[in-house]
């Protein structure tokens, strides 16, 4: 019975050790991976963000988190009652090919074509964004196209506050108002 419990549990320890092929230098696998993924984040009761991935990964040592063909909703101004966000009707809608981020300090960085939608039928694309979480605050420094009902605007860089929806734009800007219909 020694034996057999000796031999089994030198069986596990090999089961757990480092895979063949593998070196202390590669990286090492994710430790979660979720396919089909609803996105939901919560302050307190309070639901902030929803949203869905086609995949997300997580790696629980470093807290870092990759999602992507990722869309994520943010509420605007809503009553007590409306429980989930509302997206472009009632906040801001994102989406990105790529979102890589960490838990621990609530930081995105947004990659791959992003495309940002407003209630108000603004539509902003940036090749890169990040977003700061707890500030609700995100920035891009790698040019901006936004098209709104009767404008549209180019700039080298923006700033957008969450939190009032204030785009800031800044660089070389370049607007169109109104337009041919």
């Amino acid at each position: 019975m020694t034996r057999l419990l000796l031999s089994s549990l030198l069986v596990l320890l090999a089961a757990c050790g480092p895979r063949p092929g593998t070196t202390a230098a590669s990286e090492a696998p994710p430790q979660v991976v979720l396919n089909g993924v609803q996105i939901q984040s919560f302050e307190g009761e309070q639901l902030v963000l929803a949203g869905r991935a086609d995949r997300l990964t997580y790696q629980r040592t470093e807290g870092a988190v990759t999602a992507t063909n990722t869309l994520l909703r943010l509420p605007g101004r809503r009553d007590a009652t409306q429980r989930a966000p509302a997206g472009p009707r009632g906040g801001m809608e994102i989406r990105a090919p790529v979102m890589e981020g960490s838990l621990s300090s609530r930081q995105l960085t947004a990659s791959g074509g992003v495309v940002i939608r407003t209630a108000d039928g603004m539509v902003a694309r940036t090749p890169r964004a990040t977003y700061d979480a707890p500030a609700q605050h995100a920035r891009g420094k790698e040019g901006v196209a936004v098209q709104g009902p009767n404008y549209s605007l180019r700039a080298d860089s923006f700033d957008l506050s969450f939190t009032d929806g204030t785009f800031t734009f800044e660089g070389s800007t370049e607007t169109v108002v109104g337009g041919a219909k």
